[in-house]
């Protein structure tokens, strides 16, 4: 196990350093859906059965559950090593630490993954690149990897735990703090030279494509350790209620609703978290060919089955750029009503706000599309996909470059879809944005030449 970094040194009212039994919970139905079993192809034997107060490994007792997904819970647990003093400090995570005190209390965020864990060690090799390769780079701070890992044995299996520097929020929650749920204006400029600055370090120090940009995670930090510290006494006194599934299983319902802002908020600086899909490409030449991104983010390269490199990355967040500055997807078709990605209309909108993709894009996308995954993909219904063709329902133009979905296209213009802008702000932006929403990926900038465009020059 690495040597412990510490994240917050915070005295509590109600912690001790040994263990100490919780309040017993309030128990529900077990005819209620709760968190996790609300996921797609949910397993209760894939999932670790965690319960406040358990202590994990001797060192991490399980405090609150803050979070869950398809492949993991996360729960607030504090470290029982109790060695940390108002001394010791880590230069690589300073923008994520959150101190106030010496007392020498140690809370993280554990991600407790599920039993079949490929991804989950995929994701900490990752993470130990990063921390290894990035060191250096002045953006290795805004990149939320584990301090330390380890792992349980469950019912079913292993479990691998990451810990991690708490976090307070989402972009996504925090934007939604501010008037018509947007970053202002001044602030979105702060915020993309900051996240320009993370993936240059992710993509030039580490060579690590992310591929799933999205406000849910970009995550912020606490503006105050006080916040942190009255959310667990809170809970501490009044848990969380739970219920007992069929097979016996505790399953509990989570809380991360860390309450209002306090004025410090101006100190919290975005970070970039979430490498379970992330890989690492090997040089300049390196590319990735597996489908990657949320639906509406997706790089037209990956539709067209092109391999990719981190210029899709580049791609994703010049769309983010509109979910932050007016609260909504610029790509808002990409998604038929069940929520299943339609790739035909993605492209159509694609083609009314940016115009047709150049010739010599569409003649290569007749064989990319037919390029094997090393692989099969199998899709939620259970279909088994060996090509882009076959994932996205290709092909979408035929051998004189036409569109196949003329009908598809709707009546969009890109310089209406920033309403809330002034005209001159909205003129910047988009010429910025333009360079990170280009048809061939290999025409758009890198995240460093992007830190250099006048838009982003603060005055």
């Amino acid at each position: 196990m690495r040597a412990f970094r510490p994240i917050l040194r915070r005295g509590f009212s109600s912690l001790h350093q040994k263990p100490f039994t919780l309040p017993p919970p309030k128990l529900i139905s077990s005819s209620k859906l709760v968190d996790e079993e609300r996921v797609p192809w949910y397993g209760h034997n894939r999932f670790y059965p965690a319960k406040p107060g358990d202590v994990l490994a001797d060192c991490f007792q399980i405090l609150v559950k803050i979070g869950y997904g398809s492949s993991s819970t996360a729960w607030l647990a504090r470290d029982l090593r109790q060695y940390v003093n108002s001394m010791i400090s880590s230069p690589n995570i300073a923008l994520n630490s959150v101190s106030d005190s010496s007392d020498g209390e140690v809370v993280v965020t554990l991600k407790i993954t599920n039993s079949d864990g490929a991804v989950s060690e995929q994701e900490l090799e990752i993470e130990e690149h990063i921390a290894k390769s990035g060191s250096s780079h002045g953006g290795r701070a805004l990149l939320r990897t584990n301090l330390e890992y380890f792992q349980v044995e469950g019912p079913q299996g292993k479990h691998l735990c990451l810990a991690y520097p708490p976090m307070r929020e989402s972009l996504w929650r925090f934007q939604r703090r501010f008037e018509n749920s947007v970053v202002p204006f001044p602030l979105l400029k702060v915020y993309l030279v900051i996240l320009l600055e993370a993936l240059d370090c992710l993509h030039t120090a580490c060579g690590v494509v992310h591929s799933d940009l999205k406000l849910e995670n970009i995550m912020m930090p606490f503006e105050d350790g006080e916040v942190l510290s009255n959310f667990l006494n809170q809970h501490l006194e009044q848990p969380a209620e739970y219920k007992i599934d069929a097979t016996g299983r505790h399953v509990y319902r989570h809380n991360s609703d860390f309450g209002d802002l306090r004025r410090l908020w101006m100190n919290m600086v975005p970070h970039i978290v979430d490498f379970g899909s992330s890989l690492q490409l090997h040089g300049e030449t390196g590319r990735g060919l597996y489908p990657i991104q949320s639906n509406q983010y997706r790089a037209p390269e990956v539709t067209l089955g092109f391999p990719w490199n981190r210029s899709a990355d580049i791609w994703n967040l010049g769309t983010l750029i509109w979910d932050m500055a007016e609260g909504t997807e610029l790509f808002q078709q990409a998604q038929d009503p069940t929520g299943n990605y339609n790739a035909k209309a993605h492209l159509a909108e694609m083609i009314a706000l940016l115009g047709p993709p150049p010739p010599n894009l569409i003649s290569a996308s007749h064989s990319t599309l037919v390029l094997k995954w090393p692989q099969k993909i199998q899709l939620y219904g259970g279909e088994l996909c060996e090509n882009a063709m076959e994932m996205f329902h290709g092909p979408f133009f035929d051998d004189d470059g036409n569109f196949l979905h003329q009908q598809l296209i709707p009546d969009r213009k890109i310089e209406d879809t920033l309403p809330l802008l002034e005209k001159k702000d909205r003129y910047e932006l988009l010429s910025f944005a333009r360079k990170m929403l280009t048809w061939d990926p290999e025409e758009r900038p890198t995240a460093r030449e992007l830190l250099e465009h006048s838009f982003l020059k603060l005055q």
